[in-house]
């Protein structure tokens, strides 16, 4: 048995190489339509030397990986020698891994030498085709050799192979990749989804609130897909002859319950505040296994995480389930859970940057949730606004602009990650605590100094917080903030706005109301708080405050 390993490298940075909408929109077809879809490129290939399934089993084939197995090492070298080139001519300057794993007894055997040997090719360097002459005029937007007839006439100037390729597939009237986030009785099509977030055109404008231009970028894996396979792969070492059946049921089972998420948060968010006229106030780019890039405005992005992660851990729910049932696969975990990564940025800003900087994000959130409980990670998210120059690594980040070092101790203006359910600090808290400081009745502004102080003078600081607490807490000044109480019969009782903000400080971070400043208690002379994250979430909520009270005006 022989056995073909091949995977695409660094496809988000392929996707946003441009930085213009339309033509990411026309990546994310070019990627999906190579191994899915009607007159998809493998199936295109495999019809040109005259195999089918008898000749080839593939046990993946999504996402611009496939997992191919044959019995005839020619063949499979026969094979892979048209699809590389295939590859290459439909999507110019994509990066990928292969292996070929030979003359293994089982399927098992021969995927296993086909994973070392593309291990071992994943620090080999392509050349990019078509190649460059050493003088060559360069894309104005990627820096890339210009392809072909260098032409000034187009607004874009002279164009690299790769973007000229996805501008073709920008023509989205064949789309099969966004009618998998279009729930089944929607009728959703390719021209209710955005193409344009700089304004150039009416039709497939992106939907602004008014002035406010901030975006989110979204990105998010699955947790707990490590611990599944080890149970694929016991299953199919009892019979080697399932071993396709099995990794084949598994990968469409994890692409179903990812597929089921997006319809469910394309539902519940984005159709209710649909206006009419207007396309959907998000843009998908990439929906492959159980991961997930969407580019969204900025003040539906929690609960657009929130709905996600929920009907993700419902459906793989179910899907595993009927895994097990089906296949008679033991050991199965209940559930898989999610990492979110959330960039808020505005829409004039680098996305090719900012894709590298919720990658990261994505790690932070599964590093920490996987700390916390191994076997079974809670679904978490990482987050982080740009208000100044885009800088794609998130630990310089947290290191140069929230933290704050004083004597042995550093202040940290973030919880970093937060949780959707039971772990704390969850999010549902943070966002609450965001809406407690923009109360009407909340003195807000020394908060804000609080984290400037923080950078300067620790004493200056812990006076301007103790005196804005004595402001909060005179009773001459008092203010009270309507909330539910904890009891069964959830009547309604009233909290002074103080009282609000020490129960969450305390929920979120075990902050006493004592404490000379809003940061945790620490045994290793690092302090954190909440508070940096509730004011870059309460800054995009003002803004959106803003625009709604323009438009009321207008009126």
């Amino acid at each position: 048995m022989h056995a073909l390993v091949f995977e695409l490298n660094s496809i988000q940075s392929y996707l946003f190489s441009s930085g213009r909408l339309r033509d990411v929109a026309g990546a994310s077809e070019l990627l999906d339509q190579m191994t899915d879809g009607d007159g998809n490129l493998l199936d295109n290939v495999l019809n040109a030397l005259g195999m089918d399934k008898k000749t080839m089993e593939f046990s993946r084939r999504a996402g611009g990986a496939i997992y191919a197995f044959c019995n005839d090492r020619d063949e499979l070298m026969r094979f892979l020698r048209l699809w590389t080139l295939a590859v290459q001519q439909w999507a110019p300057g994509i990066d990928f891994s292969l292996g070929v794993g030979e003359g293994g007894t089982t399927h098992a055997e021969a995927f296993e030498a086909a994973r070392r040997a593309m291990k071992a090719d994943a620090n080999r360097k392509r050349p990019n085709l078509p190649l460059a002459s050493p003088l060559a005029t360069r894309s104005r937007r990627t820096g890339q050799p210009a392809d072909g007839d260098v032409s000034w006439e187009s607004k874009d100037g002279p164009m690299d192979a790769a973007t000229a390729r996805k501008k073709q597939m920008a023509d989205l009237s064949r789309a099969g990749f966004l009618k998998r986030f279009a729930p089944e009785v929607s009728n959703l099509g390719w021209r209710d989804w955005p193409t344009d977030l700089e304004g150039e055109s009416a039709k497939g404008a992106f939907p602004f609130s008014g002035d406010d231009r901030t975006v989110a970028l979204i990105h998010a894996d699955g947790n707990g897909l490590g611990q599944l396979l080890m149970h694929i792969r016991d299953a199919a070492k009892e019979n080697d002859s399932r071993f396709v059946e099995l990794f084949s049921a598994f990968s469409k089972a994890v692409a179903a319950t990812t597929q089921s998420a997006a319809q469910q948060a394309t539902k519940e968010i984005l159709l209710p505040v649909r206006r009419d006229g207007e396309c959907l106030a998000a843009r998908p780019i990439l929906l492959g296994g159980d991961d997930i890039t969407v580019i969204i405005r900025a003040d539906l992005a929690m609960n657009y995480c929130r709905v996600f992660s929920e009907a993700f851990e419902s459906a793989s729910r179910k899907e595993l389930a009927k895994l097990g049932k089906d296949h008679q696969i033991k050991g199965l975990p209940q559930r898989l859970t999610l990492g979110f990564g959330l960039v808020f940025l505005r829409a004039s800003q680098p996305f090719h940057m900012a894709i590298h900087l919720v990658e990261a994000l994505v790690g932070e959130a599964k590093k920490k949730a996987k700390a916390l409980n191994q076997d079974d990670p809670e679904s978490s998210i990482a987050f982080y606004r740009i208000t100044g120059s885009l800088v794609d690594d998130y630990g310089q980040i947290v290191a140069r602009a929230l933290s704050h070092r004083f004597g042995d101790e550093t202040f940290i203006d973030t919880l970093g990650v937060y949780y959707f359910k039971e772990q704390q600090p969850r999010l549902v808290d943070m966002l609450e605590l965001a809406k407690t400081l923009g109360a009407d009745d909340m003195a807000r502004g020394p908060t804000r100094q609080l984290m400037t102080l923080m950078g300067h003078d620790k004493a200056q600081a812990e006076r301007r917080y103790r005196r804005w607490r004595q402001l909060m807490a005179d009773e001459r000044t008092r203010k009270w903030c309507p909330v539910e109480s904890d009891n069964a019969t959830q009547e309604r009782k009233k909290k002074s706005c103080l009282e609000q903000y020490d129960e969450l400080m305390k929920k979120l971070a075990g902050i006493s109301k004592d404490a000379p400043l809003p940061y945790s208690d620490s045994d290793d002379g690092i302090r954190r708080s909440p508070l940096g994250d509730a004011l870059a979430l309460l800054s995009l909520m003002c803004a959106r405050s803003t625009t709604d009270t323009q438009k009321e005006q207008a009126a």
